[in-house]
């Protein structure tokens, strides 16, 4: 018996149908496999980085993705402030549960930890430093000096104030004060050594050079100086030589003015531009300033700042319960990785800080 050929448009038809299945296995097989790709922990910044932004090439952070949990004394469902920088935050973490006092000032990183540097809010004269060591992924407490005191030269113990820069480098953790200078044991937060700072030199920032210099900054005018904050530069083999318990302006290398209301240094390349970039704020602004007198938006309240190879972690004092009870602030995260690759798309200032 003759075989009966098949319509034309049949033969075309079963090819495609038989593509068309073996498409559709293919994309249910990727789908149920399970991957090696790191990227793929749902955990990891990659996993979560969404389509790039005008600002950055994270995704933006909101209140459900910060780490740690918020202080009691802030409301539970309130939504971050959006800002003119927010597309640029790629995590964020809050201070550790119980450190409700706590004012933080200063910031160093290393790895997966952080140490915060500040105050405990009271009466003048009585702001006493707290040192705190915490894990960058879950903003647990790792470890904590509640008082740091320590002799300067054999001198009666003198207890730190208002601590404010923070930085950290193979000789240990630098913590700087308006009139001392401290170096603590990063892992057991022991006093190592405590220089007097002798006036006009201030520690109300510090920051590390490359090329094995310290800066110490001046917010405040001081009384030998009136109307000039600086940078003074000293070399740290100099403040490390035995015997040396003071720094003084003839020690310093080199003194550079610094713009006002400089909260906060580190030294850093964005942008193309290499050197100190200052974190100019007060609890409702924040701008950022680097090489050349560049400024951009930046966080409201912005302190200290720590360069990674993952960007710059950013701590901002704006929910601290001191500055928060007095109403009107902007909702920041403690701490807060910001994307610096595209800082030259950051919008420019629309606060001033001295305003």
């Amino acid at each position: 018996m003759a075989a009966v050929a098949a319509p034309q448009s049949a033969l075309v038809l079963r090819p495609v149908l038989l593509l068309a299945l073996v498409l559709v296995l293919v994309a249910l097989s990727a789908c149920t496999t399970p991957s090696t790709d790191p990227g793929a922990d749902p955990d990891s910044d990659r996993a979560r980085a969404g389509t790039p932004t005008d600002l950055s090439g994270c995704r933006p952070v909101d209140s459900d993705r910060v780490r740690g949990r918020a202080p009691a004394y802030l409301p539970g469902d309130a939504p971050l402030t959006t800002l003119p920088v927010s597309d640029a935050v790629c995590a964020a973490v809050w201070a550790p549960r119980g450190t409700g006092a706590f004012v933080p000032q200063g910031v160093a990183v290393r790895g997966r930890t952080a140490w915060l540097t500040g105050y405990d809010e009271g009466q003048p004269g009585a702001l006493w430093c707290r040192v705190l060591r915490m894990d960058l992924r879950t903003g647990r407490l790792l470890a904590e000096r509640a008082r740091v005191e320590g002799s300067v030269g054999g001198a009666p113990t003198v207890g730190c104030r208002h601590g404010g820069g923070a930085a950290l480098d193979q000789h240990g953790l630098w913590l700087a004060e308006s009139s001392r200078l401290w170096l603590l044991d990063p892992d057991s937060l022991e006093v190592l050594r405590v220089w007097r700072l002798e006036d006009p030199v201030q520690g109300s920032f510090t920051v590390l050079a490359p090329d094995g210099r310290i800066g110490l900054g001046r917010f405040r005018p001081s009384r030998v100086h009136p109307g000039r904050a600086a940078l003074d530069w000293f070399r740290l083999s100099d403040v490390l030589a035995p015997g040396v318990t003071a720094l003084d302006p003839a020690d310093a290398v080199s003194s550079r003015k610094v713009p006002s209301h400089a909260q906060g240094a580190v030294w850093a390349r964005m942008g193309g531009r290499t050197g100190v970039w200052f974190a100019r704020s007060h609890t409702r602004c924040g701008v950022l300033e680097g090489p050349g007198g560049v400024q951009r938006s930046f966080l409201p309240g912005a302190e200290g700042m720590a360069a990674t190879s993952d960007g710059l972690w950013v701590v901002s004092e704006s929910s601290a319960r001191a500055f928060w009870s007095q109403g009107g602030r902007p909702l920041v995260p403690t701490l807060s990785r910001v994307d610096t690759s595209r800082v030259r798309d950051w919008p420019r200032p629309a606060c001033d800080p001295a305003g």
